[in-house]
C-alpha cells in the first residue's frame, strides 16, 4: 500500500497549504471564493438562458464541444499538476531512494491529481445543482450522463496529464517526440469520439470510459522513464558555470547591460537561463495550440449561423483574435509574473542579501518577463488575423495591443506576485491558485477598459482607433511601471520564509 500512502501525503500536504493560506488572509480567501461563485452563477444564467431560448437547437455550440472544452481545460490543470508535484519537484527523489517500486510512485501521484481535480469538479457541479433551484431564470435540468461524461473526463485529463508530464520531460527531443507520438492516439480517440463520431448520451460515456482504461496502460511506461523524467527536469534549472556563462553571452546581453546596468542584466540572464532550462515550454505550447484551434473552431461554426447580422458576424474575428493574445499572455506574461519571486522558495535569499537594489532586481524579472511580449506578437497576434482573413490594419491593431496586454498583465503580476508570494515546497513555490485567479479577472477588465474604447473608434475612424490605441499601450507601460515599483517596495519587505 505504498502508492495509498503518497496519496495520503499529498493531500493531506495540500489540505494543510490551502488552511494555511486562508488563516493567514481569511479576507482574501472570502474573496476569492465570492468571485468563483459569482463566475459560476454567471454561467449557469447563461446554460439557462440558452435552454429557455427558442433558438437552442441553432446554437453553435454544441455540447460535445463544451464537454472538450472542459477536457482540454483539465488536461492543461492535471500536466500542471504533474509538473509540480512530481516531475519538477526537488523532494521527488525521497520517493525515488525508498526501496519502493516506480509504479507505486506513478499510481499514488496519479490517485492524488485526479482526486484533487475530482474535488474541484464536484465542488463546481454541486455550485451549479444549487443554483439551479434559486430561481426560474437559473433552472435547467442536468443530464445524468453529463455528470458522468465531466466525471471520465476528469480522471482521463489527469492521467494523460500525467503521462505528458513525464513524457516531454526525456532527455532528448527525438526521445520525447516518439513518446509522444505513441501516447497521440489517446488524445486523438477524444477528439474523434466527441466531434467526428458525433457520439451522445451514454453511447459517448461508454467511449471515454473505454478510452480512460486504455490511457491507463501507459502508467507501467511512465514508471519506467520516471526517473530520467526526474534527473532531466531538475538538473535543468541548475545554473550553468560562469566561465559557460561568458562565452555564451550574446550583443543583445551588452545592449541591455549598457541600458539598464550590470546588476538588472545579471537578474534578467539568471532568469532567462533557467527558462530556457525549463521544459514546461512543450505544455504551454500545447494548451495555447489548444484554446487557438478551439477559438477558429468556434469561428467557423459561428460564422455559419445565418441569424447573427453582418455587422456582428464582422466583429467575431476581432474578439476571437484578442481571446487567443490574452491567454497566451496569460500563461506566458501573468503567470511567469506571479511566480518571479517565489519560485527560486528558499533560496531566495541568496538575492536578498547580494549587494544589488531591489530596483534592480525587480527590473531585471520584468525584462525576463517582458521577453514574452516579441514570442507573443510574432506566434499569435500577427498570424492569427491574416489567417482570419482580417486586413493588415488589424494585424497591426492587434501586434500594438499584444504589446499594451503583455505590459499589463506583467505590471500586475509582478505587484501580486511580490505582495502575495507563495514559498509552499509542496507546490514547487507555484504561484497560488487564489491569487492567480483573482489577478486574472483583474487583468481582463483593466485590459478591456484600455483596448475595448480604441476598438469602438477605429470601427467609425482608423486613425482615431490607432491613436487610441497608441495611448492605451503608454498607459499600459505605465501600469508596468507602477507595478514595478509596488513590487519593489514588496520585495524590499518580503520574508523569504513566509
Amino acid at each position: 500500500m505504498a502508492w495509498f500512502e503518497i496519496y495520503s501525503a499529498d493531500v493531506l500536504g495540500s489540505y494543510r497549504s490551502m488552511r494555511k493560506r486562508v488563516s493567514n488572509n481569511s479576507l482574501y480567501a472570502l474573496w476569492s471564493v465570492a468571485l468563483a461563485i459569482f463566475s459560476i452563477a454567471a454561467v449557469v444564467w447563461i446554460i439557462a438562458f440558452i435552454a429557455r431560448s427558442q433558438d437552442a437547437l441553432a446554437f453553435p455550440l454544441a455540447l460535445n464541444d463544451v464537454l472538450f472544452l472542459v477536457f482540454m481545460i483539465l488536461f492543461g490543470k492535471g500536466m500542471f499538476d504533474a509538473y509540480h508535484l512530481l516531475v519538477e519537484r526537488p523532494a521527488t527523489v525521497f520517493l525515488l531512494t525508498q526501496p519502493l517500486r516506480p509504479g507505486s510512485v506513478i499510481a499514488g501521484k496519479a490517485v492524488a491529481i485526479t482526486v484533487l481535480n475530482l474535488a474541484l469538479v464536484a465542488f463546481v457541479l454541486g455550485s451549479v445543482t444549487a443554483m439551479t433551484f434559486l430561481g426560474r431564470s437559473m433552472h435547467f435540468v442536468i443530464p445524468p450522463f453529463l455528470v458522468a461524461d465531466i466525471t471520465i473526463l476528469t480522471m482521463l485529463a489527469s492521467s494523460a496529464g500525467l503521462a505528458y508530464a513525464v513524457l516531454s520531460g526525456l532527455s532528448t527531443w527525438r526521445r520525447k517526440l516518439v513518446a509522444g507520438a505513441l501516447y497521440s492516439p489517446v488524445m486523438s480517440s477524444v477528439y474523434v469520439a466527441m466531434s467526428q463520431l458525433k457520439l451522445d448520451g451514454w453511447a459517448l460515456t461508454m467511449a471515454l470510459l473505454v478510452i480512460y482504461l486504455i490511457s491507463l496502460c501507459a502508467l507501467p511506461a511512465c514508471s519506467f522513464l520516471l526517473l530520467e523524467a526526474w534527473n532531466t527536469m531538475t538538473s535543468s534549472k541548475a545554473n550553468a558555470h560562469p566561465s559557460k556563462r561568458e562565452r555564451g553571452r550574446s550583443r543583445l546581453y551588452a545592449l541591455i547591460e549598457h541600458r539598464v546596468g550590470v546588476p538588472a542584466t545579471a537578474v534578467l540572464e539568471m532568469e532567462v537561463r533557467t527558462l530556457l532550462r525549463r521544459r514546461e515550454g512543450i505544455g504551454n505550447a500545447i494548451t495555447i495550440v489548444g484554446f487557438i484551434g478551439f477559438a477558429f473552431y468556434m469561428y467557423g461554426r459561428l460564422g455559419a449561423m445565418v441569424a447573427l447580422s453582418p455587422r456582428i458576424a464582422g466583429l467575431l474575428p476581432p474578439m476571437i483574435v484578442a481571446m487567443s493574445i490574452f491567454i497566451a499572455a496569460n500563461m506566458l506574461c501573468l503567470v511567469s509574473a506571479l511566480g518571479a519571486f517565489s519560485k527560486d522558495g528558499k533560496a531566495a535569499w541568496v538575492v536578498r542579501v547580494s549587494p544589488v537594489s531591489e530596483e534592480k532586481v525587480v527590473r531585471g524579472k520584468a525584462l525576463s518577463v517582458m521577453l514574452m511580449a516579441p514570442f507573443i506578437v510574432a506566434f499569435v497576434a500577427v498570424p492569427l488575423p491574416l489567417l482570419a482573413g482580417l486586413s493588415w490594419y488589424s494585424v497591426l491593431f492587434a501586434a500594438l495591443g499584444a504589446l499594451a496586454i503583455c505590459a499589463t498583465q506583467t505590471g500586475l503580476g509582478l505587484w501580486f506576485g511580490a505582495r502575495y508570494p507563495n514559498f509552499d515546497e509542496a507546490h514547487s513555490n507555484s504561484p497560488d491558485v487564489m491569487t492567480m485567479y483573482t489577478v486574472m479577472l483583474i487583468s481582463l477588465v483593466a485590459c478591456c477598459a484600455l483596448l475595448i474604447p480604441p476598438f469602438a473608434l477605429a470601427l467609425s475612424d482608423k486613425i482615431l482607433g490607432l491613436l487610441g490605441l497608441i495611448l492605451a499601450v503608454d498607459i499600459s507601460f505605465g501600469i508596468l511601471l507602477v507595478g514595478m515599483r509596488g513590487a519593489t517596495r514588496s520585495y524590499r519587505n518580503m520574508e523569504v520564509a513566509n
